[in-house]
């Protein structure tokens, strides 16, 4: 059965390659499912940065500024299955106001700028449905690894599991898309060790020629009662933007955060290629 489809042969090196040379964090949610990834043998690559005001680092106890440099994106298009490499270089970060006392290995603010490696991350995309149906199903499934420092306190040193099940359609130039599906989170709580909050992503782009006006709603939300956990809090980012190009593109996307550990309000710019 898996013979005939040499991607699924490649998941296993995959798996073993990615975390050897690139997360465990959870600033931002899960991108919404690129359904241009799906169908056709290419190669994608992408890459920006963002800058984001009012974004907490819930481990340090503190609010300010954050930077993520070298953000990339790297999908192999392998037919009715991609596999995706992801994540940010570096994350700078600024304390700039406190809500809370830092966790007891996290640094305290110190005036001086946090610096740590970024969120990485391995996706697999499986297209459920047959080339050509007007209404598409996909599932996606991932891990984020382990790459941040305990000490700076902006990210969790976690090794993070997701899976998403979403639907498209395409209606004239406009194409819409959602997902739900389950995160499994590791905690920095000794006393409740895992997380698995529902994960949900919309995305709406029209296409106009060779430019694409792009909407996106990404979050999770952890359906336990009582107070998140530091480090595991629910997320939510609107996402509205313009896309510029067709098979080398400019995006330009404005976010604006509607819970407490989401940023207030940032920009995220990307250049990008399909070969």
């Amino acid at each position: 059965m898996f013979g005939r489809i040499p991607s699924l042969r490649l998941l296993p090196v995959a798996l073993l390659v990615f975390p050897l040379s690139s997360a465990g964090a959870q600033l931002r949610p899960l991108d919404p499912i690129d359904w241009g990834a799906l169908g056709g043998r290419s190669v994608t690559v992408e890459i920006g940065s963002s800058y984001l005001s009012g974004q907490r680092a819930s481990l340090a106890g503190t609010e300010g500024r954050l930077v993520e440099v070298g953000k990339y994106r790297i999908v192999w298009h392998l037919g009715r299955v991609a596999l995706q490499a992801s994540g940010t270089a570096l994350w700078l970060y600024k304390d700039r106001t406190v809500f809370a006392p830092p966790l007891s290995e996290v640094l305290p603010p110190k005036g001086s700028e946090r610096k740590d490696v970024g969120d990485q991350k391995v996706t697999t995309m499986v297209e459920l449905t047959p080339p050509g149906w007007k209404v598409g199903a996909a599932l996606r499934f991932g891990v984020t690894l382990p790459t941040t420092d305990d000490l700076q306190g902006i990210g969790r040193d976690e090794t993070d599991f997701f899976a998403t099940v979403g639907g498209h359609t395409v209606l004239g130039s406009l194409d819409l898309g959602g997902e739900l599906g389950l995160g499994i989170n590791g905690t920095r709580v000794p006393t409740h060790e895992q997380v698995d909050p529902l994960l949900f992503g919309l995305s709406a782009v029209y296409q106009l020629g060779d430019a694409a006006a792009i909407l996106e709603l990404a979050g999770q939300h952890d359906t336990r009662p009582g107070p998140d956990f530091r480090g595991n809090e629910d997320l939510g980012e609107a996402r509205l933007g313009v896309r510029i190009g067709r098979t080398r593109w400019l995006t330009v996307q404005a976010v604006r955060g509607w819970t407490l550990a989401s940023p207030h309000l940032g920009v995220v710019m990307a250049v990008g290629a399909r070969f």
